[in-house]
């Protein structure tokens, strides 16, 4: 059995899956895809222009990272502000699962740390055709980099997390299937529903951050995550919420 045909047992039936061995993005493959209600998976061992947030790039070795989008739709009435928080909780289980690892957090909105150092990033567009929002939820995960490899922040890797890495297919599948799992449980009851476990994970929570307003930078202390995904802060005497990370500096 070849390297996708393997991957491709391990999913469910009805994921319509896209395989490569090389691909610009994972993400822009789906976002250029026809509309479709089915919910669609590209995988690739390497990425050559991997996308991050705010324009970004994500640094890939090939077979060094896990690599794959998903792309689902979602009713125009769920709101989708929470959703990477649960794409981080879901990738953070599997994980767990697989590994029997501890000590991962997330920081808000859309990263995976361990000890300070980046391991996993989250990245989501979305389209909207009619009653529907297609939704595109794209994973990096640093399973086993060079050690010289320049990601310009500290990073982190599965394999210097584990002494037993698992097979990068099955850790692949693993980590989809949870996601598959809880975006289907999002869809039905929000982010409301994941709150307390959001709690476990918090990496900001009483941290203090910066944000920049009409040209200043203001410190904030973060004092948590609401029940629709937004960053809780006390800010100038008063309480906020937060939906955009673009103009907050981690302190």
């Amino acid at each position: 059995m070849d390297y996708y045909s393997y991957l491709v047992s391990l999913l469910p039936r009805d994921l319509e899956c896209h395989y490569f061995d090389s691909i610009e993005s994972t993400n822009q493959f789906l976002s250029n895809r026809p509309f479709s209600n089915n919910t669609e998976l590209c995988v690739a061992r390497q990425q050559t222009r991997g996308k991050g947030q705010y324009g970004r790039t994500w640094q890939s070795q090939k077979d060094g990272s896990i690599l794959f989008s998903i792309r689902r739709s979602f009713s125009q009435k769920r709101n989708l502000n929470g959703l990477s928080l649960v794409v981080g909780l879901a990738i953070i289980k599997a994980l767990e699962d697989q590994l029997s690892i501890s000590g991962l957090t997330i920081k808000w909105p859309n990263d995976i740390y361990f000890d300070n150092k980046k391991l996993a990033g989250i990245l989501l567009e979305s389209q909207t055709f009619s009653s529907n929002q297609l939704v595109v939820i794209g994973v990096g995960i640093n399973y086993a980099l060079n050690e010289d490899m320049n990601c310009g922040i500290p990073w982190v890797d599965l394999a210097g997390l584990s002494n037993n890495l698992p097979d990068i297919r099955n850790l692949t599948a693993s980590i989809i299937n949870h996601i598959l799992t809880l975006s289907d449980r999002f869809e039905l009851k929000g982010f409301t529903d994941f709150q307390m476990d959001w709690k476990r994970y918090d990496m900001l929570k009483g941290k203090q951050i910066s944000i920049e307003r009409e040209g200043n930078f203001i410190t904030a202390e973060v004092l948590g995550v609401s029940s629709k995904g937004a960053l809780k802060i006390f800010v100038q005497n008063k309480e906020e919420e937060i939906y955009s990370s673009r103009n907050i500096n981690y302190i």
